[in-house]
């Protein structure tokens, strides 16, 4: 029989995404060819929260209204395909928050959000299924930081295990306030592929400045690392056929709380985690989130690169 766990409370902004693949970025006033364009979602807790959804850990996501508009009715159809929970509603006369994600073929990858709304729908947010919660992950963007340290405060107040993605941006003083000291908290950020090697030093960082139980740092094809007070976990990527890496990290996020949900060690949630987004990078947007059972066998079949 299953585990039964009450559920996990993602929170993060909401927005519809496009996503445009060009041969190389143009140079300043020049222009490039859009080879093709995709449609998903944003920002990194929808497609986490899918992603529990799709290994059967229940989910409510935390996040912004989107509009009657067409781009809302997608969003809409894309939670609803991957049994996502969401909060909010949906309200007639609202632009849906908007990111177009433009990636070429060497590995530049660059956004342009667009988010009216965003931070005060945030701000005005029901925060009361987090008292509940079996878990909390809450993206810590700059852009969104006022809302997400109110959830953090929420959480800390529950006495609920925590997750904070930082998403690569900088830790400020307002997040790291709030998470100081903050009993089963992980901290989660990523380096760019090219700069894998400074992946141990920002978890170092991260961890002296937020004595966070453990804090993993993803850098792409080159795995990640992850620390607490007494060691340190390197977990190798897998091998793997990238068509995209759009929401890679929270791929890696929904596998790697997965793990900490059931109360697996450190390294094989790290595993779980890298297998979720590899196998995410492999699949085109528009194919279903893996099982666990995919999961089991991507682990299995492939080969490991030990980079960091």
């Amino acid at each position: 029989m299953a585990t039964q766990f009450n559920p996990v409370i993602c929170m993060s902004y909401l927005a519809h995404t496009a996503l445009w693949k060009v041969p190389r970025f143009p140079l300043a006033n020049h222009g490039a060819e859009v080879l093709t364009i995709e449609h998903s979602i944003a920002a990194d807790a929808p497609m986490t929260a899918a992603v529990l959804a799709a290994l059967d850990v229940p989910t409510v996501l935390l996040a912004n209204s989107v509009g009657d508009d067409t781009s809302g009715t997608e969003v809409q159809g894309w939670l609803q395909r991957h049994g996502v929970t969401i909060t909010a509603n949906v309200r007639a006369g609202t632009v849906t928050p908007q990111v177009v994600v433009v990636a070429d073929d060497h590995g530049s990858r660059t956004w342009f959000p667009y988010l009216p709304g965003v931070v005060d729908g945030l701000a005005a947010l029901d925060l009361s299924p987090i008292k509940r919660a079996s878990f909390v992950y809450i993206d810590c963007y700059q852009l969104i930081e006022t809302p997400a340290v109110r959830a953090i405060q929420a959480a800390r107040t529950a006495g609920v295990p925590l997750l904070v993605n930082l998403g690569g941006s900088p830790l400020s003083d307002a997040v790291a306030t709030a998470v100081h000291d903050y009993p089963r908290l992980v901290v989660q950020t990523n380096v760019d592929d090219a700069a894998y090697q400074d992946a141990p030093q920002r978890a170092a960082e991260l961890r002296s400045a937020t004595k966070a139980e453990w804090v993993v740092v993803t850098a792409g094809a080159g795995g990640a690392v992850a620390v607490n007070q007494a060691q340190w976990m390197i977990a190798p990527a897998f091998q793997a056929n990238a068509r995209h890496t759009h929401c890679a990290g929270a791929a890696f996020s929904g596998g790697l709380l997965y793990g900490l949900l059931h109360g697996w060690p450190m390294s094989d949630s790290l595993s779980l985690g890298c297998a979720s987004g590899a196998l995410r990078c492999e699949r085109a947007h528009r194919e279903p989130m893996p099982s666990l059972g995919e999961l089991h066998a991507f682990i299995g079949s492939r080969e490991r690169i030990s980079v960091i």
